[in-house]
């Protein structure tokens, strides 16, 4: 629980924001990575099972709103369950 104002969090996640771009200017989201390098057919597959629309393909990661990264995170959450079951990692 954060005992301060809301200017103060504020502030400290700017803060905590540069520090990061500081110090780990390399680190990217996985699925960012993913979804960037990934061929045309399989970003269809992943929009498709995000909810997202055909052009959402045409677009980087880092050009999706905040819902969209979402979707897409939860979506390949969801596939890699659905291949887990298949290999027999979960019952």
């Amino acid at each position: 629980m954060f005992l301060g104002t809301e200017q103060q969090r504020q502030t400290g996640l700017h803060h905590i924001a540069h520090l990061k771009e500081i110090y780990f200017p390399q680190a990217k989201d996985p699925v960012e990575v993913i979804y960037d390098q990934a061929s045309e057919k399989w970003k269809l597959t992943l929009c498709f099972h995000a909810g997202l629309k055909r052009h959402h393909t045409l677009l980087t990661y880092s050009q999706l709103n905040d819902e969209e990264q979402m979707k897409l995170t939860q979506a390949l959450l969801s596939l890699r369950h659905f291949t887990a079951i298949f290999r027999g990692e979960l019952y």
